[in-house]
């Protein structure tokens, strides 16, 4: 870590305050609120130079702000390295960072401003194409969505920063700067130019304002409208007046890197990931994270129990979890906490379905994730990024070969505990956690939203005036008839009804025939188990299996 002033900076760092930052920070504004305004300037010039100081000061536990005008993040890649480093900067605790409301629009706008022009060339080398063809081209494309395509990126790093709001005032006082063309606008020919500049800037000072106690990072190479940090033009100068030692300047991103992180790498990052990475809260969270992302109409790739290629479309529980390999490993220290990003590979193996109606069936695949973490908190679990599409795994690769059949193992040990234990009357089935009843939850609810979406769709409003019709002549008709004779009619008219069978549509599962065959108290099998359950039965045998007693069970 790089300090400030070096020849102050203490070897190491004391205990941090037990209190918030939250809380620290109202303590700092109610002192400022009791204090005349020169012990007020003081106390804030000393505030800072504690700051800069790390450790020197209690306020060092409150989070720097740092925020970034469009030059330093321009066309920003949400999963590429600078965007970790931002993400590891804000997992830390130790700093916030934020761009203002216009930045996240200038952002946005810059990833989508050649949709529309590219989207007419498409249409324009589709007419020429109808021109050539003597028949009709049955291609077409979708209507420009301009919106959607703003929204998805301002979603995209609305997830990576921090957004300071800009008010309904500043963006009136921003438009009247420019008309004024007075800095940071200014007069280009014979217009004015610059309110997003001036908008970035009120949003700034109008956030400095509301949080008295705390101070701000701005981080522009735009010197030529915002000034170098220490002098500035007119009104600029009055705009920032009192409030000059709470903003200090960087140029660009590197300087952001050097100055709040130190790079970790090496053996020693990458045995810390690989450790962490293997834990159990870490597998059970890519477990659940699984279950509850993968799904897809269209189906991904993957292997069945039997080695064989199967399609399938989603989880019917957790799925067993293993890690592969670690790549891509970078560390960066930060206040002396070192976060870590990774690409991480795991093997996966539970049950999955493929949408029709066939059985679930065994099913492995191999998954790549993005990861940030930090091996100082074990108890905080890993944050998942940039889940890439699972497929189907090598098997001819030894140490994939090797996991399979570990895993493969390990479900049909739990499979023969569960059935055991149901057959006995233990509670054990039902408290086991990969084969509860809750995990069962999503892949039912996913399976039951499809079939919902099948049925069909009947309008009970255009009903509504025939009914009344009806329900006025029944009334008419009451005192002269009755109504009891309406019975075999409105049987009749019952029977003419097309009948909907909901449960045959249903799948149909068969749990018993998912854990496999349920050995008797004799040792033999009910039934054959289910070949698309099946498991390596010659590869996970174990001793005592083949007598089916009770007790070599029981060491399973």
């Amino acid at each position: 870590m790089k300090y400030a002033d070096a020849d102050t900076a203490p070897a190491t760092p004391p205990p941090r305050s037990p209190e918030s930052p939250s809380t620290l920070g109202a303590r700092a504004h109610n002192r400022l609120k009791t204090q005349s305004p020169r012990s007020a300037r003081v106390d804030e010039k000393s505030r800072s130079i504690c700051r800069r100081r790390r450790g020197c000061c209690y306020l060092d536990a409150e989070a720097t702000l740092i925020i970034f005008d469009t030059n330093a993040v321009n066309l920003l890649p949400p999963e590429g390295p600078r965007a970790d480093i931002i993400r590891k900067l804000r997992h830390s605790k130790h700093h916030r960072v934020a761009v203002p409301w216009m930045v996240l629009e200038e952002m946005a706008a810059h990833q989508a401003k050649l949709y529309p022009v590219r989207y007419q060339g498409v249409v324009s080398a589709l007419d020429k194409l109808r021109d050539v063809l003597p028949w009709d081209l049955k291609s077409t494309l979708e209507p420009l969505d301009l919106d959607r395509l703003v929204d998805h990126w301002r979603a995209l790093y609305r997830d990576i920063f921090e957004v300071i709001e800009t008010s309904g005032e500043v963006a009136r006082r921003a438009l009247t700067r420019e008309a004024l063309a007075l800095p940071p606008a200014k007069r280009a020919g014979d217009h004015s130019e610059g309110a997003r500049d001036v908008a970035i800037w009120f949003s700034i000072l109008e956030y400095l304002k509301a949080n008295p106690g705390e101070e701000v990072c701005l981080v522009t190479n735009n010197t030529k409208d915002f000034g170098d940090g220490v002098t500035y033009p007119y009104p600029m100068n009055e705009d920032v007046e009192g409030l000059q030692h709470r903003i200090t300047r960087l140029t660009d991103f590197d300087e952001v890197v050097s100055k709040y992180t130190t790079t970790v790498s090496g053996k020693d990052a990458e045995d810390a990931a690989h450790d962490l990475l293997k834990s159990l809260p870490v597998l059970s969270r890519v477990s659940q994270t699984a279950l509850e992302l993968l799904a897809s109409t269209s189906g991904f790739m993957g292997l069945g129990a039997t080695g064989d290629a199967v399609q399938w479309r989603g989880w019917l529980a957790s799925p067993e979890v293993e890690l592969l390999a670690v790549t891509d490993v970078t560390g960066h220290e930060i206040e002396g906490d070192v976060w870590y990003t990774a690409n991480a590979r795991w093997i996966l193996y539970g049950p999955a379905f493929d949408g029709h109606d066939t059985k679930p069936s065994y099913t492995a695949c191999a998954w790549e994730t993005k990861v940030l973490f930090s091996t100082q908190d074990k108890s905080e679990t890993p944050t998942l990024l940039a889940p890439q599409e699972p497929e189907a795994p090598d098997a001819s690769d030894p140490a994939i070969s090797e996991i399979l059949s570990r895993l493969k193992k390990q479900v049909a040990r739990m499979a023969r505990q569960a059935t055991t234990g149901w057959r006995q009357g233990s509670p054990a089935f039902g408290a086991h956690p990969r084969v509860a009843l809750p995990d069962l939850t999503p892949g039912l609810t996913a399976i039951s939203n499809r079939l919902a979406n099948m049925q069909p769709k009947i309008n009970i409003n255009s009903l509504a005036p025939g009914l009344t019709s009806i329900s006025s002549a029944l009334a008419d008709m009451q005192p002269k008839m009755n109504i009891t004779g309406l019975g075999p009619i409105l049987t009749s008219i019952s029977d003419t009804l097309p009948k909907l069978d909901v449960a045959a549509n249903l799948p149909q599962l068969d749990l018993i025939s998912a854990t496999g065959a349920i050995p008797n108290d004799e040792g033999e099998e009910e039934g054959e188990t289910d070949s698309q359950l099946s498991f390596d039965d010659a590869d996970d045998e174990e001793p005592g299996d083949e007598d089916g007693s009770t007790e070599a069970r029981d060491r399973d």
